[in-house]
């Protein structure tokens, strides 16, 4: 069975209790949800970012912004991108503002249009406390 290091996501054994590499333990992990969920937009598998993406949108986990805007600019996969962009929309944080702003005036249509959908999101009343908007 393929597994990952939720610390360095390289691929480790299953039964493997250290990682290989970073030497993580792998059989304790003490972050919390939020953290994981961060540490997870850094796996290498485009598909799983994208449900990362997801998932910290629809549990409002507004400390993974500045991991979003990263994404946002400079992942290789064009829908973890977008997944990016979508996921700064839902959680309606004013930081994302500007790289939204910047991303809609760019020429590829498809991301355009997910940063202008965001922004249009973040101009609605933001009723997360826990972001800073």
């Amino acid at each position: 069975m393929i597994a990952y290091c939720t610390h360095c996501w390289r691929e480790v054994s299953s039964a493997d209790t250290v990682c290989p590499k970073c030497k993580a333990d792998l059989t304790l992990d003490n972050r919390t949800y939020e953290e994981k969920l961060i540490g997870a937009l850094a796996h290498p598998l485009p598909e799983a970012r994208v449900r990362i993406c997801w998932l910290i949108g629809k549990n409002h986990t507004c400390e993974a912004v500045p991991d979003l805007m990263r994404l946002a600019m400079v992942d290789e996969d064009l829908f973890v991108r977008r997944a990016a962009l979508e996921t700064l929309g839902e959680l309606k944080d004013t930081r994302a503002m500007q790289l939204l702003r910047e991303v809609s005036r760019c020429d590829n249509r498809f991301l355009a249009a997910t940063a202008l959908k965001s922004l249009q999101k973040i101009g609605e009343k933001n009723d997360c406390v826990s972001c800073s908007g």
